[in-house]
């Protein structure tokens, strides 16, 4: 999750116009999503995003996006709240 400006609208020709979303936010957005695998996590939240959520998020550190020119601290939700946690002890 990421927040940021973009440009949305058709794009392409009359013959085959597509709607879409443009912009760093969503090139950030979708390096975001992409390393979800490498850190083993159902949900990633940008600093950006972190800023604005109103509960304490975990850090999982710097990290350096493909095509985004400084690295970007990472977040995820505290254990208690991953929509897949039963509470239940193993």
């Amino acid at each position: 999750m990421h927040i940021g400006n973009l440009m949305y609208g058709n794009i392409g020709t009359p013959g085959r116009l597509d709607f879409t979303v443009i912009g760093s936010a969503v090139n950030e957005t979708s390096r975001i999503e992409g390393m979800c695998k490498k850190l083993d996590q159902d949900i990633l939240l940008s600093a950006e995003f972190a800023r604005h959520f109103p509960t304490r998020l975990v850090s999982l550190g710097m990290h350096t996006l493909r095509g985004v020119s400084t690295p970007q601290e990472l977040f995820t939700l505290p254990p208690a709240t991953h929509p897949d946690a039963s509470g239940k002890s193993q």
